[in-house]
């Protein structure tokens, strides 16, 4: 399986504290099945993280790829980041400021909770129009959709890619989010699953669990479409599709 939203590069977000923790994220990926994964800090959060691309930063990535291989750990690190979209993420983007997975033309995305849908949709549109696929993160966790996750169905007709977190099917962000992930997945409108890992003892990497749940819910055929097909062709920077129009 590949992750593609995964919060192990330490030391620049909540996520992995030190690199002790890094590795301890990353066995435990593999343990799980997993081959490939993107590190995904938080980047732009206004007044937490930035994370923005320098030299310094992009020297973080290169030490926790030397470490795996040093500590013989079979895990394929690709960069990236979780980019909160503000009014001034299109002009980042321009300026080279920001991570796609990769290095593809898909960008992990994710806003506010209580964002409302109109500024959403502007900027969805906005990123579109610069040439990158915005992938959103966890759309089933943000409040504004959670009562009308139709709007979820115009954002794939867009263009836009979605990304179901693995807590959010097994029920660990709340009733809401797992009714509205569920939603997602029955209707179809999904196109990969990725764990939004924190740390190696709550929000982990651990995949397998993701993988056996949409095989109940829905086939192994589409546990494998959401976890592997699409996660590989994104960073194989091919056109990706949602589940119903797969299967």
């Amino acid at each position: 399986m590949i992750d593609l939203h995964c919060h192990i590069l330490p030391g620049v977000d909540d996520g992995a504290a030190t690199e002790d923790e890094s590795c301890m994220m990353a066995r435990l990926a593999v343990d799980s099945g997993v081959t490939a994964l993107a590190a995904t800090p938080h980047c732009g959060v206004p007044g937490q993280f930035d994370n923005f691309v320098d030299e310094h930063f992009l020297a973080r990535f290169g030490a926790l790829k030397a470490m795996l291989e040093r500590e013989h750990i079979p895990l394929r690190l690709y960069t990236g980041m979780e980019v909160f979209v503000t009014e001034e993420t299109p002009r980042l983007l321009r300026q080279g400021r920001l991570l796609t997975l990769g290095g593809s033309r898909y960008l992990l995305v994710e806003f506010g909770f209580d964002e409302s849908l109109d500024f959403v949709e502007r900027m969805l549109g906005e990123l579109l129009e610069a040439g990158v696929v915005p992938v959103v993160a966890h759309p089933e966790r943000y409040h504004f959709v959670q009562p009308q996750p139709a709007c979820l169905l115009r954002w794939v007709e867009l263009g836009c890619a979605l990304q179901v977190n693995k807590g959010s099917l097994l029920g660990r962000f709340g009733r809401r989010s797992a009714h509205t992930a569920r939603w997602c997945l029955g209707e179809g409108c999904v196109h990969l699953l990725a764990s939004d890992a924190h740390s190696p003892w709550r929000r982990t990497p651990r995949l397998r669990e993701a993988w056996e749940y949409a095989a109940d819910f829905d086939s192994p055929e589409i546990a494998d479409f959401l976890l592997r097909g699409n996660p590989r062709r994104i960073l194989e920077d091919q056109p990706i599709r949602p589940v119903l129009a797969e299967f």
